[in-house]
């Protein structure tokens, strides 16, 4: 068996907030030691699925190809898709989506202010897998977080939900697997074999989160990522 720590909630310079380039990202995932590696923009999946093309025959790091839908009511993770989710449905529409194109719908830092689904959608839509560690939220988000997952017997994860290299791999999916093959790593996923460990936002960084936040709210027009 192998022992894996994967960064699954990871964004890019094809996300309109991301500072890097996937092959960046990869390089850097390598070097600090990570099992693998999601990348997950923001209603595109152009990045991810290159990477994963150009990569798919590794035989000691695995490539998740994600994305990271909006949908009508907050930011919703899919992995193992091969083409993009459409933004805006309802979660249960995404999750739908998600699921007859053969991926995993995870509802992202569900109590997160600016774009998390909050409790009663994700009760509401039914999912099955809970983001509980995320390490651009609080930890009292993510605590609760994994208390509805808890309560729910979902499934577990960790992202650091890195904009930056800095952040990769501080927050983590981890999970014994018989292989490096994306269709192993996603099986241990779906039967919620995985735990969720790392960092969290700290208080002291949120004045500068929000300033950024802001930031690009107002670079997009006011509009919604």
């Amino acid at each position: 068996m192998i022992w894996m720590r994967l960064d699954i909630h990871v964004h890019s310079s094809y996300s309109n907030d991301g500072s890097h380039s996937p092959e960046e990202i990869l390089k850097h995932a390598k070097k600090i030691g990570l099992s693998g590696i999601a990348i997950t923009d923001h209603n595109e999946i152009t990045g991810s699925l290159k990477l994963w093309k150009d990569n798919k025959g590794s035989e000691d790091f695995v490539i998740i190809p994600g994305i990271e839908v909006s949908s009508s009511e907050g930011h919703i993770l899919a992995l193992g898709i091969m083409e993009p989710v459409p933004r805006d449905l309802t979660p249960k529409e995404t999750i739908d989506k998600i699921e007859s194109l053969g991926g995993i719908a995870i509802a992202s830092h569900p109590y997160r202010f600016w774009s998390g689904l909050g409790e009663k959608a994700v009760r509401r839509a039914g999912f099955s897998i809970i983001e509980v560690q995320n390490g651009r939220s609080l930890r009292k988000e993510n605590n609760r977080a994994r208390k509805l997952a808890e309560e729910l017997r979902c499934g577990m994860t960790g992202g650091s939900d890195a904009h930056i290299l800095d952040h990769l791999g501080k927050t983590v999916t981890e999970m014994d697997v018989t292989s490096y093959k994306l269709d192993d790593v996603l099986e241990e996923i779906r039967k919620k074999n995985t735990l969720a460990s790392g960092e969290h936002r700290k208080k002291t960084s949120t004045v500068g989160y929000v300033a950024s936040c802001l930031y690009l709210w107002f670079k997009r027009g006011m509009k919604r990522i």
